[in-house]
């Protein structure tokens, strides 16, 4: 994901977002094409939608309120934080490395941490119908090892284990972990605990029962990036049945669970976003039970957000549609999305245009099909404004509020929209 400021830093198919610093459309080249072409965007007028998706998150919020007896107010959010332990720098290892002998080809930045600027910022990338395959095949993968990582998160394993396990993972794979040395960034997954928001360095501190953890895993694999994220609630679920990450089929992952004809998914709300069942709440006091409840609604808004957010993509809508549709969904659960940090054009670059803003905006650059980028909107429980730890990484909450992630690569096609990163 790339801020607005400085420079650069998860619906299958429907026809209906590091440096720390900084993370087109005329072309007569045809999408099915051997080759991708590079163009400036063309500009259309966005078409609101807002009467549409507000209501149904609306109904979707009060369904969940209704089900856990559960009152979203601002000074219950801010009692809750003050029960908990602030998310503190704890240490970190070192960088972790790829050996010289392993052949997994490496980006460009791999070696020396140095991301060169793009030769063409102010143009956007038309993939062909052979460079969109080998986009897919990274995306698919990246997504397996996102499901591999939220797999590992149990109480008691530090986030700098799960990021030396998913590393290997990665390399054995035959690729490599993108945010490796991208800028500097030391570890090979971002892990963001409670009020990270994003960019967090995996360390030393362990996981504990109830953590709200958001995992950013990006994969270099066949000449370029797939990119995706996910957020899980530490020990919250009953264990999946051993196997190598989760199944394949067309109910598994971050839409497994359908909604109601009228939109308001009720049978869900005893699932997250993997379908894997939520413990009962019954050996929780009413204080933990209450913040367990807290944290599943708000991960349940991120994941909802996103869908709303790719629901928006259509060959010839507005890029503004998106930011537009993930806002709505936010202000029906009455959570902040964040500001500075947005989706992303990608291929054999990690960050490119276009940058897609999570909340309502003024850009009209228009959607044409070969357009390939990223969704990743950030919900917080409080204010939206964030500030940066010392170590140029680590972006939490301003208020101490909780934040969740989710993130898609999405391919814009002459239909619709196709979800790539999808197992």
């Amino acid at each position: 994901m790339t801020p607005l400021s400085s420079s650069l830093r998860a619906i299958a198919r429907r026809r209906i977002a590091p440096t720390r610093r900084t993370w087109g459309i005329s072309s007569s080249t045809p999408a099915s094409s051997a080759s991708s072409a590079r163009c400036h965007s063309s500009l259309t007028e966005p078409v609101d939608q807002s009467s549409i998706i507000a209501p149904r998150s609306e109904l979707n919020a009060a369904a969940f309120d209704s089900h856990y007896s559960y009152a979203h107010d601002a000074s219950t959010l801010r009692s809750l934080w003050s029960d908990r332990e602030p998310v503190r720098p704890h240490a970190v290892s070192p960088q972790r490395t790829v050996p010289r002998h392993n052949p997994v080809p490496r980006p460009p930045y791999a070696s020396a941490g140095r991301v060169l600027p793009s030769l063409h910022p102010e143009q956007i990338l038309i993939h062909s119908a052979v460079s969109a395959e080998r986009m897919s095949a990274a995306a698919r993968l990246a997504r397996r090892m996102l499901d591999y990582t939220c797999s590992l998160a149990k109480p008691g394993i530090t986030t700098d284990e799960i990021d030396r396990q998913v590393h290997q993972r990665i390399l054995r794979e035959g690729a490599y972990p993108s945010p490796l040395n991208y800028a500097g960034f030391p570890k090979s997954v971002c892990s963001s605990v409670n009020e990270v928001i994003c960019h967090g360095i995996p360390d030393a501190r362990e996981l504990t029962e109830g953590d709200v953890v958001s995992f950013d895993v990006s994969c270099f694999f066949g000449g370029v990036h797939g990119d995706n994220c996910a957020t899980v609630i530490v020990g919250d679920c009953e264990e999946a049945e051993e196997r190598d990450g989760f199944d394949d089929g067309e109910n598994s992952g971050v839409d497994a669970v359908e909604t109601d004809k009228d939109g308001i998914n009720r049978e869900g709300l005893e699932y997250d976003w993997r379908g894997l069942r939520h413990k009962s709440l019954a050996a929780l006091s009413d204080r933990e039970a209450l913040t367990r409840i807290s944290s599943r609604r708000l991960v349940r808004a991120a994941r909802e957000s996103l869908i709303a957010g790719v629901d928006a993509c259509r060959p010839g809508a507005c890029l503004t549609e998106i930011g537009a549709a993930i806002h709505a969904v936010s202000d029906a659960y009455g959570y902040g999305t964040v500001r500075k940090y947005r989706g992303h054009g990608i291929s054999e670059d990690f960050h490119i245009s276009p940058f897609v803003k999570h909340y309502r905006n003024s850009d009209r650059a228009q959607l044409r099909p070969g357009m390939i980028f990223t969704i990743e909107p950030m919900l917080t429980e409080g204010n939206y404004e964030c500030e940066e730890w010392d170590d140029d990484w680590t972006v939490v909450t301003l208020d101490g509020g909780m934040a969740a992630q989710f993130e898609h690569t999405v391919l814009i096609t002459e239909e619709g929209v196709r979800i790539l990163t999808l197992p």
